[in-house]
């Protein structure tokens, strides 16, 4: 690759899992502290900084003095540096860490990454961003082709997923938050448990006075990221009902490829994927039409032949390729 590689990432488990794969390359690195120091004095004095309810109050001054502790990286061949920031890094991004990493470094790159959809709500819009860096990805193919982004799927590094012994065995696991789809959610559930199905149901975000089957759904604020792994390993077929407007392979693809389990979804896009199969996939648009018989069918064995196709490496062999000719 021509470029040496920067990610600036996010530091929940599930982005460390699955951007694991970048340890093993010379050329790349997963940054996920907001300032590259062990001072645990400076961390705390950065995050009071530059946090979000008191600078809604007052717009604290001198914010980009942290910009040179960022990034201190060195890596072993000198080559130009191409920088990849997640959408969530706005904070930096808005204190000119763009600007200043341009000014340091100018024979460098900017990538964005949208790993959400581009409609939620943000603080800086996508025309903003598309100003400020030179490759702007998104992960879903509508808002891809929408906002004239390139489109790339979610990636996905191997993990061993500790035992536990705690976790019951389910035909079928969820976990979600309830967002604009809860009433959807509950009926899947209503289906799945009168099959005879065991049923491994979480919901996050639903207030006490709309939570239906309480004693028999965990209705969550947040499951660790490791605990949905172990979940997973202890099931035989994965839930996703997807958001309103979603598009693109999501998370719990990822996993059901990564961990060998089928999963019935309502992605609309699924059917055309290179890993799809028809006996570990089982698609549908009203919750009515999922069939539950579908998990005990052939193959109990399930292998998508696909896991070395999600892992980041590609993401940066894609970005080197396609960067250059802009």
């Amino acid at each position: 690759m021509k470029y040496n590689y920067v990610i600036f990432g996010a530091p929940q488990d599930l982005y460390k899992i699955s951007y694991n794969d970048i340890n093993n390359l010379s050329n790349a690195c997963y940054l996920y502290r907001n300032i590259d120091s062990d001072s645990r004095i400076l961390s705390d004095l950065y995050r009071l900084h530059t946090t979000p309810r008191i600078n809604r109050i007052i717009n604290l001054p001198m914010q980009k003095l942290w910009n040179c502790m960022i990034f201190r990286h060195t890596f072993l061949e000198d080559r130009p540096l191409c920088f990849i920031f997640f959408s969530e890094k706005y904070k930096m991004i808005k204190n000119g860490f763009v600007e200043y990493l341009k000014d340091k470094y100018s024979h460098s790159k900017f990538v964005y990454f949208y790993q959400d959809l581009v409609s939620l709500p943000r603080e800086l819009s996508v025309i903003q961003i598309k100003s400020k860096f030179d490759m702007v990805l998104s992960f879903d193919q509508e808002d891809a082709e929408k906002y004239g982004l390139f489109y790339y799927p979610l990636v996905y590094s191997p993990f061993d997923v500790p035992e536990d012994e705690s976790i019951k065995q389910s035909d079928i696991y969820f976990v979600g938050k309830a967002k604009n789809r809860f009433e959807d959610i509950v009926l899947a559930y209503e289906k799945l448990r009168s099959a005879g199905l065991k049923c491994d149901f979480h919901i996050v975000g639903v207030a006490p006075k709309d939570r239906k089957y309480a004693n028999e759904i965990d209705y969550c604020i947040q499951m660790p990221y490791i605990e949905n792994l172990k979940r997973i390993k202890k099931t035989k077929c994965l839930l996703e009902i997807m958001q309103v407007g979603g598009h693109g392979y999501t998370l719990r693809t990822c996993e059901a490829i990564m961990y060998d389990k089928k999963i019935i979804t309502n992605n609309p896009e699924i059917e055309k994927a290179p890993f799809y199969s028809s006996e570990c996939i089982q698609t549908f648009k009203s919750v009515q039409q999922i069939d539950p018989n579908f998990i005990f069918k052939e193959p109990i064995s399930v292998d998508y032949n696909y896991k070395e196709e999600l892992s980041p490496v590609h993401l940066l062999e894609f970005i080197d390729r396609e960067i250059q000719k802009i």
